[in-house]
């Protein structure tokens, strides 16, 4: 896998909220245990998010690091902006904080974009991204959670593009979905140290629609420490290990400009190491 950069600015504004984080208002405070978390962040809260993820592939010895920026604000104690142009709005709260009366569990849907732009070679394009999610506080000491999401690649003249898998498997083309199931709980051990436990599956499609033919499938699973020795940051740290396999099809061998294209096994293992920090303000 290729090296990715998280964007400047989410790097910057981590560094900031760092500095000022310590004075927010005390009604817009987290804990300093995840496990209150809700399902969206508080009215006007802003957290900044930074993750990294080193991974290995076998047989193919691929390796490689990802940094992934995240960026929420809650708009209403329902309602956030996750990212920039992608909303989440709370349907169900089980930990409501305006006096509603709680719910069995927590339900939130997702719907926006995770990017749009335009190219000169390929017009409009767009990462579309659709997601619901629920949540369930059990006891003072356990979260569990769940997640169903959709995400997508779409330009809307794809220039000549000869598609291949790479040695991670992972499908290069110029329209694809990938759409996942995620389950997740999480302890509190203390009152500022947690270990979170999660598995999911996830599929990747050679085009913008979830039902059309898959490339690539994978399953894993992770366990991480979070810690959380203010109410205004979060560190995280873990190792997470899966498998992800493709089918048994003709490929192309070459290129148009005549060079060979590497034949990729049909299923790969992996494992990373990952470790995040979040500021909230």
């Amino acid at each position: 896998m290729g090296l990715m950069r998280a964007p400047g600015w989410t790097i910057m504004a981590a560094l900031a909220a760092a500095g000022v984080a310590s004075c927010a208002a005390p009604v817009r405070r987290l804990t300093t245990r995840v496990v209150d978390d809700r399902i969206v962040v508080p009215k006007r809260m802003v957290s900044i998010a930074v993750d990294g993820h080193y991974f290995h592939y076998k047989p193919t010895d691929a390796r490689g690091a990802s940094f992934i920026g995240g960026f929420r604000f809650g708009i209403t104690d329902r309602l956030e902006l996750d990212g920039v142009f992608s909303l989440r709005y709370a349907i169900l709260d089980d930990r409501p904080v305006d006096g509603r009366t709680p719910m069995p569990l927590s339900l939130s849907v997702q719907a926006g974009t995770y990017g749009i732009g335009y190219s000169s070679m390929e017009g409009m394009f767009l990462l579309p991204v659709a997601a619901v999610d629920a949540l369930k506080h059990v006891g003072d000491r356990w979260t569990l959670s769940l997640r169903a999401s959709w995400n997508a690649q779409y330009v809307a003249t794809p220039f000549n593009w000869t598609p291949a898998y790479n040695d991670s498997l992972h499908y290069w083309s110029r329209r694809f979905s990938v759409v996942g199931i995620d389950g997740n709980a999480t302890r509190q051990l203390d009152d500022h140290v947690a270990v979170g436990f999660g598995a999911g599956v996830d599929q990747f499609n050679d085009c913008v629609s979830p039902t059309c033919g898959w490339v690539s499938q994978g399953a894993g699973a992770s366990i991480r420490v979070i810690v959380r020795p203010w109410h205004w940051v979060t560190f995280s740290g873990g190792s997470s290990a899966g498998i992800r396999h493709r089918p048994d099809a003709l490929l192309p061998t070459r290129y148009p400009n005549g060079d060979n294209i590497t034949t990729q096994p049909l299923t790969v293992e992996w494992m990373s190491l990952n470790a995040g920090v979040a500021f909230y303000w």
